[in-house]
Formats: structure tokens, C-alpha cells, sequence
């Protein structure tokens, strides 16, 4: 498995050190911000296998919560295969976090913009909470310091690379019990729910907006 480059990025507002681990894109110290021996990711095994996006031809990206109610963690394909690995393209890393930002982001109809770390000069990719809430200070997901821009915005590497276009919603309500399968293809826009296009889902005995279930099922996920 890949060994964690492990690094002190700075304080807290709270004057606690934090650390980061640049080859998995994730914190490193504890609560009391001692440095760990190894990072908080909790899928490291992601970053043993890549795709080329630019030296490989992609036809077609799509992402597969098979029940999002449970598990955050989606199965990626791409060119119809699934994948268990990261996504590069140039100096990018990018992975199943990144691909649900942008349907979070496109679901809120925010326009992604082309954010650089001040820091490191890494392009930047927001996702849960921050994929659909416009913000100035941004985290880097490849350095871990903190960087500020002029305006409020929300970034994304994949939109840097490809042409991804508006997801298509239909006025439709769609059952939600205890299963909800959310199946989301980058390039066609396609965005299902337990099979079904719609703008609604029920669930728990009252309706509510795909665009807010969706936001709180995956605020998390950053």
C-alpha cells in the first residue's frame, strides 16, 4: 500500500497543529493535533490502482450508490466497467468524492468555476457540503492549507476537462423506503432514483426535493 507523506500545514483557529498527508489527500493528526503515523483516509486502497483520463478514451463516467440511505461510497465506471481506483489527468487525483461533488453542484445549478491553491498551484475540487455552498476559503486537497479567493465559488477538476452538461429532472415523485439507489452518468446528464427520473422523492411519510434529500445524504462526503 502506498506510504503516507505526512506533513505540518499549519494551526488551527484553536491553536491546534494539523498535519496532512498529501498521497491520500487526507488529515493526519488527532484532536489534540498530535501527528499520526498514518492519515484519517479510510480508503487508502483507492490510490493503489489509476485511470488515465487523458491518455485513455473515456466514453462515458457514471457513479452507482447502491443504496445512498446506508453507504456514501459509490461503485465508479467508466466506459460501462467498474473501477476501484483514482483518476488522473495531468497533475489531478480524483476520485468517487470528486464525481458526486459534481452532481451535487449541477443539482443546485451552481456554475463550476477553475479554483488554484495559492499554495501548490493544484487545481481544486469541492464536494459535499462545499459542492453545492459558494465559498471563499477553500481547503487543498493536495497541500491541506487553507487558500482564499476574491469571490465565492465552488471548483471542480472535472469540469476543467470535459464539457458536463445540466442533469435532467422530470416532475416526478419517486417512493423512497428503505432502499435508495441513486445512479448518476456524468456525460448523458442522466440522473436516476430506484430507476425513475423525478424532482421529488417520499420518503418518511413526506415529500421532499431531490435537490435537498441528495444535500443532506452527501453533506458529508468532503
Amino acid at each position: 500500500m502506498m506510504k503516507c507523506d505526512i506533513k505540518y500545514v499549519g494551526k488551527l483557529r484553536t491553536g491546534i497543529p494539523k498535519y496532512y498527508c498529501s498521497v491520500h489527500k487526507s488529515f493526519a493528526s488527532d484532536k489534540d493535533g498530535n501527528k499520526l503515523d498514518s492519515c484519517l483516509c479510510k480508503c487508502k486502497d483507492l490510490f493503489e490502482q489509476s485511470f488515465d483520463l487523458k491518455n485513455n478514451p473515456v466514453e462515458s463516467i457514471k457513479i452507482v450508490y447502491e443504496n445512498v440511505l446506508e453507504n456514501q461510497v459509490p461503485k465508479v465506471f467508466i466506459n460501462e466497467k467498474e473501477f476501484y481506483g483514482v483518476l488522473l489527468y495531468d497533475n489531478s487525483i480524483l476520485h468517487y468524492k470528486d464525481l458526486g461533488g459534481i452532481m451535487l453542484s449541477l443539482l443546485n445549478n451552481i456554475p463550476l468555476e477553475v479554483v488554484t491553491c495559492s499554495h501548490c498551484q493544484h487545481y481544486h475540487s469541492d464536494n459535499g457540503k462545499f459542492a453545492y455552498t459558494p465559498h471563499r476559503t477553500h481547503l487543498c486537497l493536495y497541500c491541506g492549507h487553507l487558500f482564499r479567493v476574491k469571490e465565492r465559488n465552488i471548483g471542480n477538476e472535472l469540469s476543467i476537462i470535459y464539457d458536463i452538461p445540466k442533469i435532467k429532472l422530470e416532475n416526478n415523485s419517486i417512493l423512497v423506503d428503505k432502499v435508495c439507489m441513486v445512479e448518476y452518468n456524468l456525460f448523458s446528464g442522466e440522473l436516476l432514483i430506484n430507476g425513475e427520473v423525478g424532482n421529488t422523492v417520499f420518503y418518511e411519510n413526506k415529500g421532499i426535493s431531490l435537490v435537498e434529500f441528495l444535500n443532506q445524504c452527501l453533506e458529508n462526503e468532503y
